[in-house]
């Protein structure tokens, strides 16, 4: 897509008109694309002893210029063509001659429509237009540009042009397009895939049969350009979502069957009905046995320990994990697993237990002294003391 060039200064408002480049395309029929209401064709062609119409198409791409022209860009067109219809001249006016000139037009674009994100605009080339018919006929002018002001949206150092306010649709020189397009119908023919010029093939009756393999390749390029999409042949071909799943990969569609079923039978065993998050009941579930087992191991662990440390105050201080003993147990315990036998989880607790700081620890903290100990007279005696060492 190219600026236009104008010698001189050009003002604001001129800066702001471009050019947004087309081919004839395509796999279409003049009939295809109906024509505005304002319009009436037949009095447009009376009197032309060779009345010839066109198809153009543009699809949403990249132009040369690295602009994005997006599908709203080519819808904005298509309404302007079907509200009021649009002329085509050839070549582009000057900017500034756009708002007081009057160009008689070689072209009438009296309809367009979308297929998928390709816009396709019907043109009856004007009866005075003799040398423009020959040129297009014989393959030497096949390109148009849209003329107008593009609405330009930057993002992440992107330009796309998110709408479009167009002028008019006109005729150029070959290779000054900016974005891809291709031929599709002159007058009721039908044109080659790659725009080689009509060939008879994909009519109704008569003419050239395409094989299995040229339908495929002709629909890969459609698909491609996104002119049809998967729905749209599903559609027209009736299929259902599991009919073709099922010619594609049946094993595949027997899994995803299953899946449902089960899911079903899920949602009946925990009373979800068609409302309720069918993900979050199966997380709160999930939770909910989760703080079960986790219940289930604390409780074996503290019955074990019960077994293996008989003084109440022992087992007091191992559980508070404020004490340095209880500290000590806190970490030794990360390697205790919900998943371990009772004989593992019995061998680590024996392996802490008899751990020699564990060991002293308790011996000082569980030891009993008698009246006398840590007093100030020198007549105390060794042999009065007594010790006892509280049993684990």
């Amino acid at each position: 897509m190219n600026v236009p060039i104008i010698c001189g200064e050009m003002s604001q408002t001129q800066k702001k008109i471009f050019q947004l480049f087309g081919n004839l395309a395509g796999e279409m029929r003049i009939d295809d694309i109906p024509t505005a209401p304002s319009v009436n064709v037949d009095e447009l062609k009376k009197g032309d002893p060779e009345p010839l119409e066109v198809v153009v198409e543009i699809p949403a791409s990249k132009s040369k210029r690295g602009w994005n022209y997006t599908a709203n860009s080519l819808r904005d067109i298509v309404d302007a063509v079907n509200s009021n219809t649009l002329n085509g001249f050839l070549g582009h006016q000057k900017p500034e001659e756009v708002s007081n000139q009057f160009l008689p037009p070689v072209t009438h674009w009296v309809g367009a429509k979308m297929v998928g994100e390709v816009a396709y605009f019907r043109g009856v080339v004007d009866a005075a237009a003799q040398d423009l018919k020959r040129w297009i006929k014989s393959g030497r002018i096949k390109q148009v540009s849209i003329f107008g002001m593009p609405k330009i949206q930057k993002v992440a150092g992107e330009t796309n042009v998110v709408g479009y306010e167009p002028l008019s649709i006109d005729w150029t020189p070959l290779d000054r397009a900016g974005m891809n397009t291709r031929i599709v119908a002159m007058s009721g023919e039908m044109w080659g895939l790659d725009g080689e010029g009509p060939t008879g093939e994909m009519e109704d009756e008569g003419g050239k049969t395409m094989n299995p393999e040229e339908v495929l390749a002709a629909l890969k390029k459609m698909l491609a350009n996104k002119q049809i999409t998967v729905p749209m042949i599903a559609g027209e071909m009736g299929w259902k979502p599991e009919d073709v799943a099922a010619d594609i990969d049946k094993k595949w569609l027997e899994g995803i069957t299953a899946s449902v079923d089960t899911l079903k039978k899920v949602e009946t065993a925990l009373g979800v009905s068609g409302e309720m998050d069918i993900v979050k009941v199966a997380e709160d579930a999930a939770k909910a046995m989760k703080e079960q087992e986790t219940a289930g191991f604390q409780k074996t662990v503290g019955e074990m320990m019960e077994k293996k440390v008989t003084s109440d105050a022992v087992r007091k201080d191992i559980a508070d994990p404020k004490t340095v003993i209880g500290k000590l147990w806190s970490y030794h315990s990360n390697a205790i697993k919900p998943e371990m036998t009772e004989e593992q989880i019995a061998g680590e607790m024996d392996n802490f237990l008899a751990d020699e700081s564990v060991k002293s620890i308790i011996s000082n903290y569980h030891t009993d002294k008698p009246a006398g100990v840590g007093g100030s007279s020198s007549t105390q005696k060794t042999n009065q003391l007594k010790t006892k060492r509280v049993s684990l």
